[in-house]
């Protein structure tokens, strides 16, 4: 399950901030969305390059409502340094989906 579909299913708000590490291991690249509460979820990546699946998550994430914190950091590299093998960034609810996140107190 991933943090949207548990965010629908469960009725709670997005989680704000997010990491999102992207790891390559020979021809498959996965992508885990850490929480602040240390756990983790999976999400599906299509892209065939390290740098593709950056652009790819970035642009999922943002049209999801978050905006990225920072640049793709590098967590380890492979090839002699040539090339990144896992990476990280940062993303944060956007404010206007912030506010529509947060759930209402229930009324007496």
């Amino acid at each position: 399950m991933n943090i949207f579909v548990d965010s629908q299913a469960n009725r709670t708000p997005l989680p704000s901030p997010i990491e999102v590490w992207l790891s390559r291991a020979k021809t498959e690249i996965t992508c885990t969305v850490v929480l602040e509460d240390e756990s983790t979820s999976a999400h599906e990546v299509n892209a065939r390059s390290m740098r593709g699946a950056q652009r790819e998550m970035t642009g999922y994430f943002i049209a999801h409502g978050y905006s990225p914190v920072g640049n793709w950091e590098i967590e380890a590299d492979g090839d002699g340094g040539q090339e990144a093998v896992e990476t990280s960034r940062k993303f944060k609810l956007t404010v206007f989906q912030f506010e529509r996140a947060q759930v209402p107190e229930e009324s007496e």
